[in-house]
């Protein structure tokens, strides 16, 4: 299983709230029963808005619109209401009818497009982002949030445009620079994603999802020795970050400084001890270190958390076939890894070794057709085909001479 660190993310979601237009008292006195009704309704909602009572907010701004339903207003924050309690589907449609009766209203859009990320519909939500930026085209968060969802979408080109156009309009944004060194990262420039992290933080030194990625970044590279600097101001910042440690640990193994490993595994699994691939790695460093039983201890340990995951059950049968274990559980977990993925002609291979240390050359046999049906220029495969055939035809002449 290839190593692999952990970053971070962050999707930009600012829900905009809208301001209502200040009443004189000389114009109060001019309004009407009806006006006053829905003022005052609409004065509890504000006052249980601002208390986060949002249920309450509901129920007036609800009240509020059934004395005047053609206030845009209203329903935009109904909608604001519904969104803070999750009420993501209710929020959409508020919105959606605010639009309806005020299209041109900026952060109407803006927002619909939150709440719809929320349900996961992201080629409207870039709909959505698109008709805001149409209405105020110096709306930074919007060109965030588009290219966001864009980074979801995979569509990292496009992504990248859109930070690039945030980043024009709020050079200091320090969101526009770490979500586009993300679409960066994937799209496989990891030197343009450290530019763009550095320069986070430049603006911002205690940014510490900027040290994280940028540490990620490194790995990538191999610039091993520079992750684990990263990884390191990481954990100055907050010893408890999200696997900080595991992450700080993988580079170490890239260094080849195995004991200094295992004690940030070690470490990482007191913070989290549900951390199975910290006991996968961990377990990596102690076979190269021929700790060969702390290794299967690791392996055990990370099966019992992730029982699904095929390389564990590999890395454990294969550790116990290369102390002289119990090849029949070294087999045992061959085979479970091979139940799990059936197209990972390495496994084979292994098992193939482990039935011929138990002399059961016709399986081996089977096994390594299997490898070279996948592999046909497999060396190792043809080899131990070879051997297997020979042992076979041996053990057979051998049981008709008794």
């Amino acid at each position: 299983m290839k190593s692999k660190v952990f970053t971070s993310i962050i999707v930009l979601s600012l829900m905009v709230s809208f301001t209502s237009c200040f009443c004189s008292p000389c114009y109060a006195a001019r309004l009407t029963r009806k006006q006053k009704k829905e003022r005052a309704l609409l004065d509890v909602a504000k006052t249980s808005f601002e208390d986060k009572q949002y249920d309450t907010a509901i129920e007036y701004y609800t009240k509020a619109i059934r004395v005047n339903p053609d206030n845009a207003d209203t329903y935009a924050k109904r909608g604001n209401a519904e969104y803070l309690l999750g009420k993501y589907k209710e929020a959409v449609t508020d919105y959606s009818k605010a639009i309806e009766l005020d299209p041109k209203r900026e952060n109407l859009y803006y927002n619909r497009g939150i709440a719809k990320s929320n349900l996961n519909d992201y080629e409207e939500v870039v709909e959505d982002y698109t008709k805001e930026i149409e209405i105020n085209p110096e709306n930074v968060n919007a060109y965030l949030n588009r290219g966001t969802t864009k980074v979801i979408l995979k569509e990292y080109d496009k992504a990248i445009d859109d930070f690039n156009k945030a980043i024009e309009l709020d050079e200091k944004n320090e969101l526009a620079y770490f979500n586009r060194g993300i679409a960066k990262r994937y799209l496989g420039d990891y030197n343009g994603a450290i530019e763009d992290y550095s320069k986070l933080i430049s603006i911002n030194p205690e940014y510490i999802e900027a040290y994280n990625n940028r540490g990620a970044a490194k790995f990538y590279l191999k610039k091993y020795a520079e992750a684990v600097e990263d990884y390191s101001k990481v954990i100055d910042l907050d010893k408890n970050f999200n696997r900080a440690y595991y992450n700080r640990g993988i580079a170490k193994l890239g260094l080849k400084k195995y004991e200094d490993a295992i004690l940030d595994f070690t470490k990482e699994l007191e913070i989290n001890p549900k951390n199975d691939v910290a006991y996968y790695e961990r377990a990596l460093a102690e076979v190269t270190l021929e700790h060969y039983n702390s290794a299967i201890e690791d392996y055990t340990k990370a099966i019992e958390i992730n029982g699904n995951n095929p390389d564990y059950y590999y890395a454990r049968g294969t550790v116990i076939s290369k102390s002289d274990g119990d090849l029949k559980a070294a087999e045992k977990d061959l085979t479970k890894a091979i139940e799990l993925d059936s197209n990972d002609a390495e496994k084979y291979l292994t098992r193939a070794i482990i039935y011929c240390k138990m002399e059961l050359y016709l399986p081996a046999i089977d096994d390594l057709n299997i490898v070279l049906k996948m592999d046909p220029d497999n060396t190792q495969a043809h080899d131990l085909r070879s051997y297997a055939i020979t042992s076979q035809t041996a053990a057979e002449k051998k049981e008709k001479a008794k």
